[in-house]
């Protein structure tokens, strides 16, 4: 490897994916002087949008939720506050399986009392939680709902719900950060349905959105004024700190100077090229879980169940080839040709890790007909199309707060140089995007 010369810049992003996009969008609005790196030949990252035969598929995430201030301001300030695509009414409805069948789940305290996906005993058993001790210390979110609410509230409803989120499993997943909020309430009021009570103002549900060609909009749009800060199909083979900042290797023959660096990498890319061995060795524990997402195109009137609904998510004991299924075109009528529903099925997780290493034709057999029996659909499969994520989903476990903590000392130890991703504070898109705007601040 020879390198001759070196170029200098004030700041340099490693990844261009939404973490990145949006921390350049603050340092351009502020007319600072940066650098976006990407080893992809295109911006987005997770997020992949695409359409075939007149369906609007997406690869990644499929929904953006508006919670947060700077969500908000983002779209407004890249020009697609009217471009915004809300949801129809059936976007809180969900669905469980109950012996094959779709079961809505409640939506309020009546539909509860009557529900039977619950027997009533175990309702009656919820009561007691006002009387259960608050933990004194972190659990796995199994171990949390268990002792709170007991064990079939957390199979039926917990495992479920998190799954569909995270694709792993709940006795590994640490209450503390993927449940927050529930965590901050039983530590606060020493009981959830006490905190609840507590509320005088209900609870805001924020809605998600999306746009006509995808979340795909959602990143040109951010890219449109940025794209000549970035560098496409560059990959990081080398990172160094020197005496006025960082150094980092390109393709193996591009060599860079910069002030500030900010990683954006997924964890196991950081690892591979971080100079500080404590921190490579703790991102390289990060657990990924592979997930495999299949695109259906049906025909509306051959599905003979009310499917009006955001999806159905399983549970272990259901037995069934895949994890959850997103009614698309039902919350989002833009997304299908008129006279067709577009599912998303999401297969593998921790849960069903093996699935994936199957032959994809036959696994795609198996889960159309366990849909068409669910759905009772008799019609033709119009589209389809199959994605896979070898590195799917990070998760949160029990040594979540070692992460963070070794995190927090390798900032203290190595000025300018930051660590941003989906794997530290929050997996969703509106997390990603309020990270990158309180750092865009301290810089």
């Amino acid at each position: 490897m020879k390198i001759d010369s070196f170029k200098q810049v004030d700041t340099i992003i490693l990844g261009a994916g939404i973490s990145g996009l949006t921390l350049a969008h603050y340092l351009n609005k502020k007319n600072l002087d940066f650098l976006v790196v990407e080893s992809q030949p295109k911006v987005g990252g997770n997020i992949i949008s695409f359409e075939k035969s007149g369906f609007v598929c997406e690869n990644g995430p499929n929904t953006v939720l508006l919670n947060k201030k700077s969500v908000v301001e983002l779209i407004d300030e890249i020009g697609l506050k009217d471009k915004i695509i809300f949801p129809n009414d059936y976007n809180n409805k969900r669905f469980l399986l109950r012996k094959g069948k779709l079961i809505p789940i409640p939506q309020n305290f009546i539909e509860f009392i009557k529900t039977n996906l619950l027997s009533l005993t175990s309702k009656l058993r919820l009561i007691i939680e006002i009387f259960i001790p608050k933990h004194n210390r972190n659990v796995s979110v199994k171990s949390f709902f268990k002792k709170r609410f007991g064990n079939n509230f957390e199979e039926i409803f917990v495992e479920p719900f998190l799954t569909g989120i995270y694709a792993g499993e709940t006795n590994k997943m640490s209450t503390k950060h993927v449940l927050n909020k529930i965590w901050n309430m039983e530590q606060k009021s020493g009981s959830i349905i006490i905190d609840t009570l507590k509320r005088k103002k209900k609870l805001n549900k924020s809605r998600s959105f999306n746009f006509k060609n995808g979340l795909i909009d959602f990143v040109l749009a951010i890219n449109k004024n940025i794209s000549n800060k970035i560098i496409l199909k560059s990959e990081v083979t080398s990172v160094k700190k020197i005496k006025k900042g960082y150094e980092i290797i390109i393709n193996n023959n591009i060599k860079y100077h910069c002030k500030k660096l900010i990683s954006t990498l997924p964890a196991f890319g950081l690892a591979n090229i971080i100079f500080d061995e404590k921190i490579s060795k703790n991102l390289k524990k990060i657990n990924y879980c592979p997930i495999m997402v299949l695109h259906l195109g049906i025909e509306k009137s051959k599905i003979k169940e009310n499917i009006d609904g955001f999806g159905v998510l399983t549970k272990r004991k259901d037995n069934q080839s895949f994890l959850g299924i997103l009614f698309n075109s039902r919350i989002f009528p833009h997304v299908a040709p008129q006279g067709n529903d577009l599912l998303t099925v999401i297969i593998g997780g921790a849960r069903q890790p093996q699935l994936i290493d199957q032959d994809v034709n036959k696994l795609k057999k198996t889960i159309i007909n366990e849909i068409r029996k669910i759905i009772s659909y008799d019609g033709k499969i119009i589209m389809e199309n199959n994605f896979l994520w070898k590195n799917g989903i990070p998760q949160y476990d029990l040594d979540h707060d070692v992460l963070i903590e070794n995190i927090s000392d390798f900032h203290k130890k190595n000025k300018n140089f930051y660590i941003l991703g989906n794997y530290i504070k929050g997996i969703s898109v509106s997390d990603c995007i309020q990270n990158a705007f309180e750092l865009s601040k301290k810089l």
